[in-house]
């Protein structure tokens, strides 16, 4: 196994624990992968179970090659507290890219972004009564 020869799930695990974070979905995608016997995506969905979280685990546990060359693997990985990860590739290797929500109170000021989150909070409350 080379430097550039990496487990997927190793990978992923290794990062949600560092960063601690939550799952709370994902796409992934293995390209050219010539196991078929494993299918080439998965979708681990919103309010997933034990069991499919497992699976989940099974898919990702896979070596790639993620020095130069095409990407191999693709997808995102949505987390809480408004965080998500993307695959990306770069002059020739990939890893994981850590993205996070701005606040939209740095961005637009305060009082605007929770007028926003009142209104938003609103219509979810009105939506339980249809």
């Amino acid at each position: 196994m080379s430097k550039n020869d990496k487990n997927a799930k190793d990978e992923l695990i290794g990062l949600i624990d560092h960063y601690n974070l939550k799952i709370v979905g994902a796409i992934i995608q293995f390209g050219d992968y010539n196991d078929n016997d494993i299918p080439d995506k998965f979708i681990l969905s919103l309010l997933y179970t034990e069991d499919e979280y497992n699976d989940f685990l099974k898919y990702m546990d896979r070596e790639y090659y993620s020095g130069y060359g095409g990407q191999e693997l693709f997808g995102t990985v949505v987390c809480k507290d408004g965080v998500w990860l993307d695959r990306y590739e770069y002059d020739g290797s990939e890893s994981w890219q850590m993205n996070k929500y701005p606040k939209l109170g740095d961005m637009f000021g305060e009082k605007l972004a929770l007028k926003y989150y009142r209104k938003l909070k609103l219509d979810e409350i009105e939506k339980i009564g249809e």
